[in-house]
């Protein structure tokens, strides 16, 4: 359910993000098994102030979302689209704008500007051989050297994190090395 997190023990000197972010989970919805883009996006325009960290309100809130703007991938049965997480933002005051690899990644955490992205994660098992693709959109909020910390996940490898990042999922929905954040008050 949604809440503080924070990366935990970490050596500050190499840790570079945010101390602590209000998450929101695809628990706080009613479409849990589909609503990762919406969660996402909660957690984002609650750090730039559009929602309130309230744990109390947070299910009412995420549910509003869901109504407005639900999961659209294949009548939602595939997830949210790039275009649906982005139309969430902007009807909730924040454009974004994509950014493009590792490095533009590890700059906007370090500037304490969180990052969604859509990493590929396996699927259910079909036929007890084959795992379907399936992605998974979250929010990285920091990175220290082995790792990348993500709402609505936890930490992740920078192997696990490339990989999931360069997978089918996020290349049929334009988010293939790729995050968005938010229009910089110079940009807007």
């Amino acid at each position: 359910m949604a809440h503080f997190i924070d990366p935990g023990s970490i050596r500050e000197n190499i840790y570079q993000g945010l101390t602590r972010i209000f998450q929101y989970t695809n628990g706080d919805g009613e479409h849990w098994q589909y609503n990762c883009g919406q969660a996402a996006a909660c957690t984002f325009l609650t750090f730039h102030g559009c929602l309130p960290p309230a744990e109390d309100k947070a299910q009412g809130l995420m549910r509003q979302i869901e109504d407005g703007h639900p999961p659209d991938n294949m009548g939602g049965f595939f997830g949210t689209s790039r275009r649906r997480v982005e139309r969430i933002c902007r009807a909730n005051g924040v454009r974004t704008r994509a950014i493009r690899g590792e490095t533009q990644l590890r700059k906007e955490l370090t500037e304490n500007r969180p990052v969604i992205v859509m990493l590929g994660v396996p699927g259910p098992k079909v036929f007890k051989r084959y795992t379907m693709p399936a992605g998974h959109w979250m929010v990285a909020y920091g990175f220290d050297d082995e790792r990348v910390f993500l709402t609505n996940h936890g930490t992740m490898s920078w192997e696990e994190f490339r990989k999931g990042w360069r997978a089918l999922v996020p290349r049929l929905i334009s988010m293939n090395h790729r995050g968005l954040v938010s229009l910089r008050d110079d940009e807007a």
